[in-house]
């Protein structure tokens, strides 16, 4: 206090005055509160209808039961229609299938070489290269006619009666022997024929053909495998590719068709169920013989020719 100036210290004295007078007026004001009664609580009146006399007994009148309603008579039931049964479908007969054709064997011209003649072969025709006639020849280049007869060695022939083909001695041979048969066009043949060979130095060039459009030589003719043979081989069974026989071609001039009366009615042939047209054709075939080196003796030995075909489908 001793730090402060007269001034302040009256300014301090005269805070401390008004805090006290503060904290007086607070105190009565509370103490007053306290005092004062408290207020009387409102009341709200219930309403007269709403109050029930307690212990008086309140009658409530018993209500009326309301009529039941009548419920409308079950509706009967109506049976349902019967359905009308599907037509029973009558099933498609089962067509009875063809029997696939079956191979087999076409008959041929004396297929077993039986009577044969110096030159001449039954049932068959030949034809052969020949350059060579007469005077000095060229052993590799030159061929002469060959010569064909019954085969008179029993150790060369296949099955009794034998085709023999040779010719003169140093010289080469070169021939074809072929024969045309009629087959169903679009069957599919095959030929073969067994052969063996003897030579005295070398082997035989040997191979079989067929020709399926049945032309009078073996120009167009397929072949089979060549082989080369002599004694050593044995018999060999020679055989052409397998072909389609080709339908005759019809060269003939067709005669001028007559203009049909429109009043005539033609009546058509009658077809039998399941019959067929056959187309015919024709095939030749072929076999062939060369020896492929000349000597003293060269010889092929041909014995029963076969043509097997299958119908066409």
């Amino acid at each position: 206090m001793k730090s402060f100036s007269r001034r302040q210290k009256i300014i301090l004295i005269v805070l401390a005055i008004l805090d006290m007078v503060v904290i007086a007026g607070l105190g009565s004001i509370v103490i007053r509160s306290m005092r004062a009664p408290l207020p009387t609580p409102i009341i709200q009146p219930t309403p007269t209808a709403l109050m029930t006399p307690v212990g008086v007994a309140t009658w409530t009148p018993t209500p009326e039961s309301t009529a039941q309603p009548t419920l409308p008579p079950r509706a009967t039931n109506t049976a349902t229609p019967t359905a009308t049964p599907f037509t029973t479908r009558t099933p498609t007969p089962t067509s009875t299938p063809r029997p696939l054709p079956t191979a087999g064997p076409v008959p041929l011209d004396n297929a077993d070489f039986d009577y044969i003649m110096p030159n001449r072969i039954s049932g068959w025709n030949w034809y052969a290269y020949v350059n060579y006639k007469s005077g000095e020849a060229d052993p590799q280049n030159s061929f002469a006619e060959p010569v064909f007869t019954a085969a008179d060695d029993p150790v060369r022939q296949i099955s009794g009666s034998t085709l023999k083909v040779e010719t003169v001695r140093w010289l080469k041979f070169r021939t074809w022997v072929h024969q045309t048969v009629t087959v169903t066009a679009g069957s599919t043949v095959q030929f073969s024929i067994k052969v063996n060979a003897f030579s005295s130095v070398d082997r035989l060039i040997v191979k079989a053909g067929v020709d399926p459009t049945g032309q009078p030589h073996c120009d167009n003719a397929r072949w089979g495998e060549t082989w080369r043979i002599n004694q050593d081989d044995g018999t060999v069974t020679l055989t052409s590719p397998r072909v389609v026989v080709a339908p005759l071609e019809d060269k003939s001039t067709p005669t001028p068709t007559a203009t049909p009366d429109p009043l005539e009615r033609e009546t058509p042939a009658p077809v039998t169920p399941g019959e067929e047209t056959e187309i015919p054709g024709k095939v030749t075939i072929c076999f062939y013989a060369e020896p492929a080196y000349p000597h003293i003796n060269n010889a092929a030995f041909f014995d029963q020719a076969q043509l097997i075909a299958a119908p066409p489908r």
